[in-house]
């Protein structure tokens, strides 16, 4: 009886650190799940930057979006970054993307996500030949690099990951 006792003793502590252990599983299955789809809005949302897909990119933006300009004081909406896009648009055309993931982080049970990474980008300057603030001239057709680094914000509203602000640094030519 007391060999039987002792067995059922360990057999119910197996079930139960069995089940802990696949419970924790699940937990962390489901995290790094939301954590792809958020960076697959992060990839569609450079995607599009490159493609120069304009209904596309904006299709990201909560109606509530908010981010520092970056030679403001103001507050970029989602109507101002679209009102700018023609602009930066006119004189460069993006060339490659490439993004370096560097930390997720999940918030809220799951609804809000901040995406941590960088981005390399070459785009060639189309427009009229210029000179920039370190004084060096750009030439219409230069191939130029930048390296950016990117802190968004995101928020799951119906099932969609919705871009809602966040932080850029300005662009750093290697």
């Amino acid at each position: 009886m007391k060999k039987l006792a002792i067995f059922l003793s360990v057999f119910v502590i197996y079930i139960l650190n069995t089940s802990v252990v696949a419970q924790e599983s699940k937990v962390t299955s489901d995290e790094e799940k939301l954590k792809e789809e958020v960076w697959e809005v992060v990839k569609k949302r450079n995607s599009t930057w490159l493609e120069n897909d304009f209904a596309g990119h904006m299709s990201i933006y909560h109606p509530d979006f908010r981010r520092w300009s970056l030679h403001s004081k103001t507050l970029m909406t989602k109507e101002i970054f679209a009102s700018f896009w023609d602009g930066i648009k006119k004189n460069e055309a993006v060339v490659k993307i490439d993004i370096e993931r560097k930390e997720m982080q999940l918030l809220e049970e799951g609804r809000i996500a901040i995406a941590h990474y960088t981005v390399d980008e070459v785009y060639q300057w189309i427009g009229e030949n210029k000179t920039n603030d370190q004084g060096k001239t750009i030439e219409k057709g230069q191939l130029l690099n930048g390296k950016l680094r990117f802190s968004d914000i995101y928020l799951k509203v119906n099932d969609q990951w919705q871009y809602v602000g966040g932080h850029r640094d300005g662009a750093f030519l290697k």
